[in-house]
């Protein structure tokens, strides 16, 4: 079962090592690891993918949470949460094939941030399975490159786990 994880960080080097490791310990795979800055400059916030078991999740969480650079770590499964992917494909177009490439942008609600005279680039943000969804419709056309941040997330509500790492 797919576990996504919100978990603040200290700012430090190697932070990523250490988490990542104390999932690798425990045999799990890491699906998908977005981490960046919060708007306090000293920690950051992972979002992390996982799949395994109970057990075995709550048992690397508790290996996670022990490490002193892990300010908070939560299963975002056990709440209702907010979590979107960034994507950036590149697209073969042709006179034939623009037209298509366009409304499937349109329909996704995607952006044109580049065009040359073989390709175009689209931004689209939304839900994994949106982007899925719309690499699907333009895959025919050719995918020449595209690159996915992985998931971000946060939990609905008034509260964040940000508020314990001040």
């Amino acid at each position: 079962m797919k576990h996504t994880l919100s978990c603040i960080v200290r700012n430090q080097r190697g932070v990523l090592a250490q988490v990542s490791e104390a999932f690798a310990a425990k045999g799990i795979n890491i699906l998908s690891l977005a981490v960046a800055e919060t708007e306090d400059l000293g920690v950051s916030r992972a979002t992390i993918v996982i799949s395994g078991d109970e057990a075995t999740v709550a048992d690397a969480e508790r290996e996670c949470e022990s490490l002193d650079v892990v300010v908070r770590l939560e299963d975002l499964a056990s709440e209702e949460f907010y979590a979107r992917e960034l994507m950036l494909v590149k697209v073969r177009v042709n006179a034939d094939n623009t037209p298509s490439i366009m409304q499937a942008a349109e329909l996704f609600q995607a952006r044109v941030i580049g065009m040359s005279e073989h390709t175009v680039t689209i931004e689209l943000a939304g839900e994994h399975r949106a982007l899925d969804g719309f690499l699907t419709m333009v895959k025919p056309m050719g995918i020449v490159a595209m690159a996915r941040s992985g998931l971000i997330a946060v939990s609905a509500g008034d509260e964040d786990l940000q508020e314990d790492a001040s």
